[in-house]
């Protein structure tokens, strides 16, 4: 008889996905290239690593994996990982890959409510959740950490070069100490976008009454709207938590004249205080980003029910490092992914580590 964790939706994992890049709320990049359908893509598939897993004994056990909708790339990677995890678990064990994450600083509630065992969740908002509630909603402690720092999501930044020339300012801590009347760009509230706009004008000591008093506003919307809007002298300024695969970014970077900005290293520490971390955008990332640019940022990472036995988590674990070189050659995104590091509490919010987590980063020596 099988072990459920959860409650279920459906029985069966989603089979198929379309690829595309995801731009905001810190759903994982683009893959590495036109990743197999979920059914048929398992990095355990491969006969090379089949050959050097030995299946665990015991009672199948069922678990849920709540992600983002079909047709994100986060969705993709979830059911890459969800088939691949189940040459990790006893026979007859099934993972359940449900497009019910709400993403953004909704995730952690899916564990209280039931909803998952497993989820992709940013490492900040894990934080926030675990320690002081989001959304209005009272703390939650019902996760736990597995595995952080998947991938390098940060708060990418430009202002246009016309708002620059016009003003001559370049970084958003100038703007606000002059008051200026910046169009600002984001996604809706309740996503992570939202969230770092509010939250790095409050630490600069402002509003977004205040941004629209200086004849400036706060204009929230899809990435598309956003770039159309840039393009037509809309905006003065975008912010977007994503990558450097982000479709969006690169396109407003061949297509408009923007200058991608540095926040100072005070706001960065600050940021850095809150759960997020520094993130590093290589010089040429971007057309015309020249010089090498660190963004505060909060990577995916993956938690799981404080409920789910440790001897699951210490499986779904071992199977994500020991196929770590396969999952990145399928998924580009997720390359920061490091074994030896991953555990660390910085990487993951600051949330408890999981017991079945921690029982294999010391095994392998990464915990001392």
């Amino acid at each position: 008889m099988k072990t459920s964790f959860s409650m279920k939706v459906m029985a069966t994992v989603l089979a198929t996905a379309t690829l595309v890049t995801a731009s905001g709320c810190g759903a994982p990049a683009s893959p590495a290239s036109s990743a197999p359908a979920a059914s048929t893509a398992p990095a355990a598939n491969s006969a090379a690593a089949s050959s050097q897993i030995t299946k665990p004994q015991g009672e199948p056990v069922d678990v849920l994996f709540s992600t983002h909708s079909v047709g994100t790339s986060n969705y993709t990677i979830s059911a890459g990982l969800g088939t691949m995890w189940l040459d990790y678990l006893p026979e007859g064990s099934s993972v359940d890959v449900q497009p019910t994450s709400p993403g953004g600083m909704g995730a952690p509630y899916l564990f209280a409510d039931g909803q998952a065992d497993v989820a992709f969740i940013n490492g900040a908002p894990a934080k926030w959740a675990y320690e002081d509630g989001t959304l209005g909603k009272e703390p939650t402690q019902e996760y736990r950490a597995m595995v952080g720092s998947l991938t390098s999501v940060s708060a990418v930044n430009f202002m246009t070069k016309a708002f620059i020339n016009k003003y001559g300012v370049d970084t958003i801590e100038d703007v606000v100490a002059k008051k200026l009347p910046i169009r600002i760009g984001c996604s809706p509230k309740g996503s992570m976008d939202e969230k770092v706009v509010e939250m790095l004008l409050n630490h600069l000591g402002v509003t977004y009454d205040d941004v629209k008093s200086w004849g400036g506003d706060i204009v929230h919307g899809g990435g598309s709207d956003l770039a159309a809007m840039v393009k037509d002298g809309k905006l003065d300024m975008m912010l977007d938590h994503t990558s450097v695969q982000s479709s969006t970014m690169t396109e407003i970077a061949m297509t408009c004249d923007v200058h991608f900005t540095q926040w100072k290293d005070e706001t960065l520490d600050w940021f850095c205080t809150q759960g997020f971390e520094r993130i590093t955008i290589p010089a040429g990332s971007w057309k015309g980003q020249d010089k090498e640019i660190i963004n505060a940022g909060t990577p995916d990472c993956i938690f799981v029910s404080k409920n789910l036995p440790d001897d699951v988590v210490y499986n779904l674990t071992k199977g994500m490092c020991e196929q770590r070189e396969y999952l990145v050659s399928q998924y580009a995104s997720i390359e920061p992914f490091d074994p030896a590091t991953c555990w660390k509490p910085e990487k993951n919010g600051n949330v408890p580590l999981h017991p079945g987590a921690e029982k294999y980063f010391k095994e392998m020596g990464y915990i001392k």
